[in-house]
């Protein structure tokens, strides 16, 4: 629908962005919070896994507020995804989610955040600037799995109360 896939589920109307296989997302992309087929809505709730994996023409991405999941190696590789903005909305940042996307530079992550997944930095070799919109005591409270801040530049983690050493 308009360039994005997606995984339709009809008894909750709801949609997934997945893995587009006959040609690879490239330059900014914008993804709707409701998509309609055959006169059907659906609402746009989570970025699957593998979805955007080896989009290496991927430069930015707009994330509507209806995505609560950002699913395991879903930009993986993104080599030239330098921008993205995550909403309030979401509340888990799957595996491996950003590993090595060398061109990001920073991200926010949303106070909504209760989890995120192993690797989910790896080897984001330019992220030098990773800003919490919640208190330290909230960036206490996320689940962080192993391994979810290797071998990024960043060192600390700026959140609306201080700074937190990772």
């Amino acid at each position: 629908i308009n360039g994005i896939k997606y995984r339709l589920d009809e008894e909750t109307l709801t949609a997934e962005v997945i893995q587009n296989g006959d040609n690879y997302y490239e330059g900014d992309i914008v993804i709707p919070e409701i998509v309609v087929l055959n006169e059907v809505t659906y609402r746009v709730e989570s970025i699957g896994d593998w979805a955007f994996e080896l989009c290496t023409e991927l430069t930015s991405i707009t994330i509507p507020a209806s995505v609560t999941n950002i699913g395991s190696y879903a930009f993986f590789a993104c080599k030239s995804l330098k921008v993205i903005a995550l909403p309030e909305s979401v509340t888990c940042i799957g595996d491996s989610a950003f590993n090595s996307c060398d061109s990001l530079t920073s991200i926010t992550i949303p106070a909504s955040i209760t989890s995120i997944g192993k690797c989910a930095f790896l080897d984001c070799e330019s992220l030098t600037s990773i800003t919490f919109q919640g208190t330290i005591a909230q960036w206490e409270e996320i689940e962080l799995s192993d391994g979810w801040n290797d071998e990024i530049p960043a060192k600390v983690v700026h959140c609306t109360d201080g700074d937190v050493e990772i």
